[in-house]
């Protein structure tokens, strides 16, 4: 099995890097919680269907930072267990990150009433940093 992970900065271009891995036979999940993603992949292993040969996930900052800092260890675990694993990490400077949020009017998904753009983005920097 071959998986890889889509993830980065909202905004980066997470969800058209999927849609083309779909495009080139990828069965693809966006959005995957990163404490759920170990018990999809056994799953899939044990369904034992070519659908799920080549898989992509994404996964992005709206998890636990515990959760994300144990990616490492789980892609080891996957490794061990015969699957290919890839990291696909997009990232895109501050400025042009602001400027998609404004031309789009999308709330970026850390951001909150007391807290502005720029520093939702700082925040995700760092939750992503084990990434």
């Amino acid at each position: 099995m071959r998986l890889i992970i889509v993830s980065g900065l909202s905004g980066s271009g997470k969800s058209v890097a999927l849609d083309v891995l779909e495009d080139l036979g990828f069965y693809c999940i966006d959005n995957v919680p990163a404490a759920l993603l170990g018990g999809l992949i056994t799953e899939t292993i044990e369904a034992r269907d070519a659908l799920y040969d080549n898989m992509a996930v994404g996964v992005d900052a709206r998890n636990r930072a515990a959760d994300l800092q144990s990616l490492p260890e789980l892609l080891n675990t996957l490794h061990d267990q015969g699957v290919t694993c890839e990291i696909v990490f997009l990232h895109a400077e501050d400025q042009v990150l602001l400027q998609r949020y404004r031309e789009t009017r999308r709330r970026h998904p850390l951001r909150n009433d007391s807290m502005s753009l720029q520093d939702a983005i700082s925040e995700e920097r760092d939750l992503l940093g084990p990434v």
